[in-house]
């Protein structure tokens, strides 16, 4: 060792020592003069768990770029001040417990007035995932989906097919705004073969809408509709619009639709 010491600078300050962890049991490890003994396997965890943090951070960062989240609701919460709200923050709960489970088709459904909080709360339950548990998310509009798939007839670049399958890869697609996707063209069409194929490929969506569920068929197509009942998790914003400075809710309602099996 010491003829080894010799020709290596540095290592001369450096020497064996033992030691034992209630966990992983004795070992000898090679530290500088004066250190204290580490158990090797211990600290090869603590690196792999900083390494981890370090990745899931930087794919958090890359993750939220591609969710385009409005900046008005980026790190903002739904504050559950009233039972009402509290029942809702709950429900939405079950829905990320129920798709964090294994891969199954589930739809969160928010419905009510503006102004009542609705895609504040998605936007916060989204950013959760991203952070929490690595889901790749996209936040948009119906009206805005439909106008970004059309927009491939006149692209060399994009077709109708690839445009379709950008929607569909996302762990968890929040459609804003459902019940006022655009009449022109093939637009429910559109949104009928998106919401099929992610429900083919077990990939949940938010739905958010000004309407209950129980008109939505009008506005969104009867196989759409029939899809958004199944795995249904279901929370009525029953208060009055926040922006006006109402105040308080004046009425409540909050359940779980029907798990299919």
């Amino acid at each position: 060792m010491e003829a080894i010491q010799n020709l290596i600078p540095g290592l001369s300050r450096m020497h064996m020592l033992a030691g034992s962890c209630e966990q992983h049991g004795a070992a000898d490890v090679l530290v500088r003069t004066g250190a204290a003994w580490h158990c090797p396997r211990c600290l090869d965890a603590v690196l792999a768990a900083e390494a981890r943090d370090s990745w899931m951070a930087e794919r958090a960062t890359a993750l939220m770029s591609a969710a385009t989240i409005p900046r008005k609701y980026v790190d903002q919460k739904f504050i559950a001040s009233t039972p009402e709200q509290k029942g809702v923050r709950h429900t939405t709960r079950l829905f990320r417990d129920f798709i964090l489970g294994e891969p199954a088709w589930a739809a969160l459904i928010l419905s009510g007035t503006t102004g009542t909080g609705k895609t504040l709360l998605a936007c916060d339950l989204a950013q959760s995932l991203i952070k929490n548990a690595v889901r790749s998310i996209r936040y948009i509009t119906a009206n805005g989906m439909i106008s970004e798939i059309q927009a491939s007839y006149s692209s060399e670049s994009k077709t109708q097919e690839g445009e379709i399958l950008r929607f569909v890869q996302y762990d968890v697609l929040i459609l804003d705004e459902i019940d006022a996707k655009p009449d022109r063209e093939n637009a429910n069409l559109l949104l009928t073969e998106v919401i099929n194929r992610r429900y083919n490929e077990q990939k949940p969506v938010i739905a958010i809408s000004n309407q209950p569920l129980a008109d939505l068929a009008k506005f969104v197509g009867d196989r759409v509709h029939s899809r958004l009942h199944e795995n249904a998790f279901i929370c009525a914003f029953t208060w009055a619009d926040a922006r006006k400075g109402a105040g308080q809710p004046t009425a409540s309602l909050h359940h779980i639709g029907e798990r299919r099996p």
